[in-house]
C-alpha cells in the first residue's frame, strides 16, 4: 500500500514538472518572438529615421527644446496623425518623451498599427544630440 502511494506521488510530481517545463518553453518562445521596442541612444544615433515623434507637450518643447525635425504628437492623435505623416509601414520611427512612459506606449500603439520599425528611447532626447551641440 505504501509503495502504491509513493509511486502515485512520484507520477504526480513528474506530471507537474512536465507541465511547468512546457509552460516555460511556450512563454519563453513568445517573449523572444516579440520585438523589443526600446532602442539605445547609440543605436538611435547610428540609424536614419523617416519620422521622429516628440510625445511631449508644446510647452515642454518651447521650454526645454526638441530634437531637430521631430514632430510633436499626442497619444490622443497618434492614430490619425501618423498615417497622414507617413503611410509606409516599414518606415523607421523614433519616439521620445519626458520621463514618463508615453514614448513606450506610443511605440507600442504604432507597432499595433502595423509600423513594425517603431522604436522609443527611454533616455531624454538630449542624449541623441551630437556632442557639443545645443538643444533647439
Amino acid at each position: 500500500m505504501a509503495r502504491g502511494i509513493h509511486l502515485r506521488s512520484l507520477l504526480t510530481l513528474i506530471v507537474l514538472i512536465t507541465i511547468i517545463y512546457v509552460a516555460h518553453l511556450s512563454t519563453s518562445g513568445l517573449q523572444s518572438a516579440a520585438p523589443s521596442l526600446m532602442i539605445s541612444t547609440n543605436e538611435a544615433r547610428a540609424r536614419r529615421f523617416g519620422l521622429i515623434l516628440d510625445m511631449r507637450s508644446q510647452e515642454e518643447r518651447e521650454q526645454l527644446g526638441y530634437y531637430p525635425n521631430s514632430i510633436p504628437v499626442s497619444l490622443n492623435t497618434l492614430q490619425t496623425e501618423v498615417p497622414f505623416l507617413n503611410s509606409n509601414k516599414k518606415t523607421f520611427i523614433l519616439v521620445y518623451s519626458s520621463g514618463d512612459d508615453k514614448a513606450y506606449r506610443a511605440a507600442a500603439m504604432l507597432h499595433d498599427m502595423g509600423y513594425i520599425n517603431a522604436r522609443y528611447i527611454a533616455e531624454p532626447y538630449l542624449s541623441l544630440m551630437p556632442r557639443g551641440t545645443q538643444a533647439l
